[in-house]
């Protein structure tokens, strides 16, 4: 098989089209996005715990705002 005729995974998936088809707020999020410490603080206390890239302090520090 030759690699010019085989469609990659992302072509597969994303077709080729206008990237101004997306939403423009979805494209200021891509931009943009969160910081990491506000996801997680927004995360139940489950999810934290089920988090391995959190570290126990992390876990059982209360989230204060």
């Amino acid at each position: 098989m030759n690699k010019e005729t085989v469609p990659n995974q992302a072509e597969k998936s994303n077709p080729e089209g206008d990237p101004s088809q997306l939403d423009p707020e979805v494209l200021d999020k891509i931009k943009h996005p969160r910081r990491i410490d506000d996801v997680i603080r927004e995360q139940s206390p489950e999810e934290r715990k089920s988090n391995p890239a959190l570290v126990p302090e992390m876990i059982d520090d209360p989230t204060e705002d």
